[in-house]
């Protein structure tokens, strides 16, 4: 049997049901468990989901909320939407009312498919100001209120639009082309809204297809799905184990650990922050250890980064080979023990972590790529996987280096990457001004930073726009936060700061006229410049906590969970502001550099902020 041609969503989920059939592809049905869908049963759920939307109204072209995180019916209702033609719009749960206010509003959602009540209430006091929000359905439990929907109930329908309309259903499939849209991604921006990243059904399909190409996923593959559905990162991968029929196996941060060990899976896709937690774990259990037992898995640790930083000798690498017979197997159980294709994306990868468990034995495939290109631009060979860089494009895919003048600068020198491919962007939605700053000529400018390696691997550098990446993959927009906290009169100027970090941190500079006001001087203990008092660190601490809260539309990862207070204002005299009075955020990283270091705990990663 040929397979079928896929030029849209629904050809791939009717493909996948031929192929696969009754084969498991979701072993549970969200994180804590449930009952296992096959491919047949998905494609089932997918178009009678579909027929109801259908019998609603909802048509080609329309907006459709998704607020809730990894569950079947999460994937189900994605699909449905495609399958007609219409464009989801998702979010996760935590996001504040605010926020989902301007996202369906921005959007031009008719509809909206919530996680649980909870959300759902949140939404309808906010009716008023959302005129265009017709309908709402409660996706994992029953609704509680008579104007809410329920999964079932729209399912129900459905079932009866199909039994009416026979083949309907196929013919408005098969209206919906490659260029049609599939989702609006809202990602954070420069201004205090998001921008909807407006991608179609050819981008993401055609990204499915390079991924697939080179990391050949297959039915024998089991994955963990823990990052959230919704980020295109998690998306492509879920998509592309549909595409090649394998197993997904949904998990949650808090049982990562032990579903690891017990799901064994071959393919684990993740954050640097997880891979991070993993080494740090194994390398916390070396350390509980105590005589020549731990200061022989010290000595393994050691040689496992000589190993995956390519910088083994022959001992060395004869060693290697003694341990990994005996002791390392037991390091990798911490993964399961099977894992072929292990991959970190949606943050700069610590290099300790990166060499260590390279040297170990995972396969950890290191990769890049933005919101903006469906996403992945570029990611590590299994056949040549070199530590520190993100590995070569994808197939069909070109990246340029450019200088500040828009010139391709030769291989080793730093510049902007752009990014030419057909998983790039249509542009974002209902923002011509913004879209026409990153899309020239064809070619998306990344704001990243990096270079070519001799080897033709990208290394990321840094970056060159202001939007903090923390450890775990969420964007932080700095602006926003900056010009809350100002608002404070204690504080006269402060930089939020955090790339690659679990948490966001600040230097602040504080209003000395009226702390004074209220803290006498003798209290403040000002060494170098910097306000180091117990009673100065508790009124900012108290400061901070007032002015970052939920209520003011922030999200709890928002938080700054550390800062040191300066006396020293930034200006342009000492080169920490632009003529125009911005802040010139690599001159002030690099200026109080050792203070970013102790902010953090550690070496404070480069481009920050």
């Amino acid at each position: 049997m040929n397979p079928r041609p896929v030029r849209n969503f629904a050809d791939l989920v009717r493909r996948s049901a031929e192929r696969f059939g009754d084969a498991v592809f979701l072993e549970r049905r969200d994180g804590r468990g449930g009952e296992p869908t096959s491919f047949r049963a998905l494609l089932d759920d997918v178009r009678k989901l579909a027929a109801g939307l259908a019998a609603l109204g909802i048509r080609k072209g329309d907006r459709i909320g998704l607020i809730a995180e990894n569950r079947r019916e999460w994937l189900v209702a994605d699909l449905a939407c495609a399958w007609l033609g219409a464009a989801d719009v998702p979010r996760g749960t935590d996001t504040t009312p605010a926020e989902l206010a301007f996202l369906l509003t921005h959007g031009g959602c008719r509809f909206a498919f919530v996680e649980t009540n909870k959300v759902a209430r949140e939404l309808r006091k906010l009716r008023a100001s959302l005129p265009q929000l017709e309908m709402l359905c409660v996706m994992a439990e029953r609704s509680d209120d008579a104007e809410t929907l329920d999964f079932d109930t729209v399912r129900s329908r459905g079932e009866d639009w199909l039994a009416a309309r026979p083949g309907e259903l196929e013919a408005l499939a098969d209206a919906v082309g490659e260029d049609d849209v599939l989702t609006v991604i809202y990602t954070s921006g420069t201004t205090a809204n998001p921008k909807g990243v407006t991608l179609t059904h050819g981008n993401l399909l055609e990204n499915i297809r390079m991924v697939e190409e080179v990391l050949e996923f297959d039915p024998n593959d089991r994955a963990i799905s823990v990052l959230p559905s919704w980020h295109s990162y998690e998306r492509i991968m879920d998509y592309v184990l549909l595409w090649a029929g394998s197993k997904l196996v949904y998990s949650d941060r808090r049982r990562i650990k032990d579903d690891l060990r017990a799901v064994r899976p071959t393919i684990f896709v993740a954050v640097p922050r997880l891979w991070e937690v993993i080494h740090d774990g194994i390398v916390g259990h070396c350390r509980k250890q105590s005589g020549l037992r731990r200061r022989l898995l010290e000595f393994v640790l050691s040689n496992c980064r000589r190993i995956g930083a390519g910088r083994a000798g022959f001992v060395h690498r004869a060693l290697h080979r003694v341990f990994a017979r005996s002791i390392l197997p037991r390091f990798l159980e911490a993964t399961g023990g099977r894992l072929r294709i292990a991959v970190s994306g949606g943050g700069s990868l610590p290099a300790h972590v990166d060499e260590c468990l390279l040297g170990m034995g995972i396969p950890l495939l290191n990769g890049y790529g933005l919101t903006e290109t469906s996403p992945v631009v570029a990611v590590r060979r299994p056949s040549d996987n070199c530590a520190y860089t993100i590995g070569p494009p994808v197939p069909r895919t070109l990246c340029e280096i450019r200088d500040e003048a828009g010139q391709v600068v030769p291989q080793g020198k730093v510049g902007v990457i752009w990014i030419k491919g057909p998983q790039v962007m249509r542009g974002y939605w209902r923002n011509d001004e913004q879209t026409a700053q990153v899309l020239v000529g064809g070619w998306f400018n990344s704001g990243d930073l990096g270079c070519w390696t001799e080897r033709g691997h990208l290394r990321i550098t840094g970056r060159a726009k202001d939007t903090i990446v923390l450890a775990g993959g969420e964007n932080v927009e700095p602006e926003r936060l900056e010009t809350q906290i100002k608002t404070s009169p204690l504080i006269e100027q402060v930089i939020v700061l955090g790339q690659d970090q679990k948490t966001l941190g600040a230097l602040i500079v504080a209003n000395l006229e009226c702390l004074a006001q209220e803290l006498a001087e003798t209290g403040w203990d000002l060494r170098d410049g910097v306000l180091r008092g117990e009673a100065v660190q508790r009124r900012f601490r108290t400061e901070l906590d007032r002015l970052v809260t939920r209520e003011a539309g922030f999200r709890g990862l928002e938080r700054i969970a550390q800062f040191r207070v300066l006396a020293e204002p930034m200006t342009a005299e000492n080169g920490l502001l632009t003529q125009t009075m911005k802040l010139r955020r690599h001159a002030v990283v690099e200026r109080y550099r050792p203070l970013i270091d102790e902010l953090f705990g550690g070496q404070a990663a480069d481009g920050e902020g």
